[in-house]
């Protein structure tokens, strides 16, 4: 290990618990203030194993039409994957680094990658190769995400630069840049044609107003480096989560955006969270608004928004990091990983609770 490497020290940290699971029992039902969250709400069932979409670590998903959902990975493909059919729909090769977001909208997938590029792909028939590739970032490009008519592209880099960019063009239409800004996460907000929620580094979260490149309005620096946000349906919730280790930060946050200031905090994972969604209205489920969060400790936990309980929990042990999680419409859940690819889950309810189901892996 590296004298002062955080990311050998939380390695070591993860390789400890697999090999001592007793040592680190109390971190499964217990959050860092000791009161008990959730126990996992599963059941055994079988899954379906289908062959591996990647050959090296998945990065990053994102939903397409129900049943199918669109990859990135290090192995610097793109794929569109139908788990109903255990079928390779598309895969696009073009980018020379790994991919760090995929994105789309219609028949449209963009993606960013390693590479300082973003590219759009078709998902016609035949249509390999991009159909525009995007230059200007001069670092990784870690963050992109388009607003409701896909018409404008939102993206942030390493390089501490947002830019924005119309799709019909490889030049960004404009771009800002902010000192120690090195952006993990940017998500339009719904409801808005202006408006981006955007995390990073410099432990900020920001909205940016994209009519003049400039912060709209920020929130209060957090302890912890911002790994990831997301916006709820109605535009008035972003919630974001944060990097840590052995239980300090690991955290996920809701911040609301009208009265623009900090609701509540999510605790209860151990290693970096290293995304978080909104889940959709379920109420087969619950009749209560539900968070989803996926972290670098090989677990996913479902939290209900407003009361800040952990409700379901899922351990994927053996699969290293968990990346990121996108969600559908009847529950499917599909979660990206660092050492077993990609696993579709189900969340549905059991005897009045909720519970997560693996279903396939892929």
């Amino acid at each position: 290990m590296q004298p002062g490497c955080f990311h050998c020290f939380e390695s070591l940290c993860m390789g400890l618990r697999k090999s001592k699971p007793r040592r680190f029992a109390g971190y499964d039902d217990v959050n860092t203030s000791g009161e008990v969250t959730a126990t996992q709400n599963t059941s055994s069932v079988y899954v379906t194993e289908h062959n591996s979409v990647h050959s090296d670590s998945v990065t990053c998903v994102d939903p397409f039409a129900l049943g199918t959902c669109v990859t990135g990975s290090k192995d610097n493909s793109v794929a569109l994957f139908d788990w109903k059919q255990g079928a390779l729909l598309h895969r696009w090769n073009g980018h020379t680094r790994d991919i760090t977001k995929v994105k789309h909208i219609g028949t449209t997938v963009y993606s960013s990658s390693r590479d300082k590029t973003i590219k759009a792909w078709q998902t016609n028939p035949g249509k390999n190769d991009p159909s525009l590739t995007f230059e200007g970032h001069r670092l990784v490009v870690t963050a992109i995400d388009l607003n409701e008519d896909g018409s404008l592209l939102f993206s942030g880099s390493r390089d501490n630069c947002v830019r924005l960019w119309d799709v019909t063009r490889p030049t960004s239409i404009s771009e800002r840049e902010v000192s120690r800004n090195l952006v993990s996460c940017v998500k339009w907000i719904p409801g808005t044609q202006c408006q981006v929620a955007q995390t990073g580094e410099d432990k900020m979260l920001r909205v940016w107003d994209t009519r003049n490149m400039q912060p709209a309005f920020t929130f209060p620096a957090q302890q912890y480096f911002q790994t990831y946000c997301d916006c709820s349906r109605d535009g008035h919730f972003i919630v974001t989560c944060s990097n840590g280790f052995n239980g300090k930060g690991c955290e996920a946050t809701l911040w609301d955006v009208r009265a623009q200031q900090m609701i509540c905090r999510y605790v209860g994972h151990y290693q970096t969270s290293s995304a978080c969604i909104f889940l959709p209205r379920l109420e087969h489920v619950s009749s209560k608004d539900l968070i989803a969060t996926v972290s670098h400790d090989s677990s996913l936990r479902i939290w209900e928004r407003e009361g800040r309980e952990c409700v379901a929990s899922l351990d994927f042990s053996g699969s290293g990091p968990l990346t990121d999680i996108c969600a559908w419409d009847d529950g499917s859940l599909c979660i990206s990983t660092t050492n077993m690819g990609v696993f579709q889950c189900v969340l549905d309810s059991h005897e009045g609770k909720p519970r997560l189901l693996k279903k396939c892996q892929f």
